[in-house]
């Protein structure tokens, strides 16, 4: 008898993917991949601004408890104020001896610490994530500050727009200063980001990125001025702002968001835009969003379009967002 162990079964085939079977496959992946990608951006974009919300949140908070330690009181913003505890000049709220003991110093590059003036605080919860090259992102609203100028004789120091020097009368038109007990405080600005001119001096330490730009102390001082009255609405983009920030840098200097402007001309709102959704050009055009934080300790995303009317000549504030108490007096038409 014919024994079986040894036997070959039927012999096993297998088939491939021919050409034409692959060629399908990877045009469906593209396909995928192209409707993905979008979403996936957008979702990692929507996350960065959240996270600039979180940190706005975080820095709000830590103003208000400044203010609960210092009787409703913000911190100054006071250029070449003698600082008796550090023997340096200027009293800015972004000072490590201020709002740095209330908040985390994860950069000090802002000053080198063999110059005058005081270091600010940086880096950390003090950077949007879309601002590229950033050291400190946010401004805190200049009527929030408990002092703005100062007498150099007696260091007297004076409230925004309350300075009773001739030169500065007129700065009583272009607001009023308050504190934590503010009326309206849910829709009062308190913080907000801010285009960032200033070099910090020092290496950051982070990758590719020897250097960090930090933004200026304040926001909010100036406002276009038309048909015999300041307008409020300007700060965010409605019209022509005077003077955003001090001077454009050299060329050698310029922060990346700034690297298509022309002139100071070219910026028409304290509020750069540009950052959410995150844009690689015209940086300065008043179209996009930007986190807000308020009085009241909230934060929330606002478009230009909300904070003034186009529709009327010229454009006014919505009153959704304010600058200060005395912004409904500024916006009103004047009688002849």
């Amino acid at each position: 008898m014919r024994s079986t162990h040894g036997q070959l079964g039927p012999r096993s085939t297998f088939r491939g993917f021919t050409l034409i079977e692959l060629l399908v496959v990877i045009a469906i992946i593209a396909l995928l991949i192209g409707i993905l990608l979008p979403a996936l951006g957008k979702a990692r974009d929507s996350a960065r601004t959240i996270k600039c919300s979180v940190n706005q949140r975080q820095i709000v908070t830590a103003l208000m408890a400044y203010a609960n330690d210092y009787k409703q009181q913000f911190p100054p913003v006071i250029p070449g104020y003698p600082d008796k505890e550090t023997k340096k000049v200027n009293s800015y709220w972004s000072d490590i001896g201020r709002i740095g003991r209330y908040l985390p110093v994860a950069d000090r590059s802002n000053i080198d610490i063999t110059k005058t003036e005081n270091n600010t605080v940086g880096g950390g919860i003090m950077v949007c994530p879309n601002h590229e090259a950033g050291g400190r992102s946010y401004a805190m609203n200049i009527w929030a500050a408990s002092a703005r100028t100062y007498n150099p004789t007696t260091l007297q120091s004076y409230k925004p727009g309350a300075d009773p020097s001739p030169t500065k009368a007129f700065e009583a038109q272009l607001g009023r200063a308050f504190d934590l007990s503010v009326d309206y405080a849910s829709r009062t600005l308190l913080l907000s980001e801010a285009w960032a001119s200033w070099q910090g001096d020092l290496d950051s330490g982070q990758t590719n990125a020897p250097k960090t730009f930090y933004a200026q102390a304040d926001i909010g001082w100036n406002a276009e001025f038309s048909s015999s009255r300041y307008r409020t609405s300007s700060r965010f983009g409605s019209g022509t702002l005077p003077a955003p920030f001090k001077e454009l840098p050299a060329a050698s200097i310029r922060p990346p968001e700034m690297s298509e402007a022309k002139s100071m001309a070219d910026f028409k709102s304290y509020i750069p835009w540009y950052r959410h959704p995150k844009r690689f050009k015209q940086f300065t055009a008043i179209k996009g969003s930007a986190p807000i934080g308020f009085v009241d300790g909230h934060v929330a995303s606002w478009q230009p379009e909300q904070l003034f009317d186009k529709a009327q000549t010229p454009p006014k504030s919505t009153f959704q967002v304010l600058w200060s108490p005395f912004d409904f007096k500024m916006e009103e038409p004047k009688t002849p």
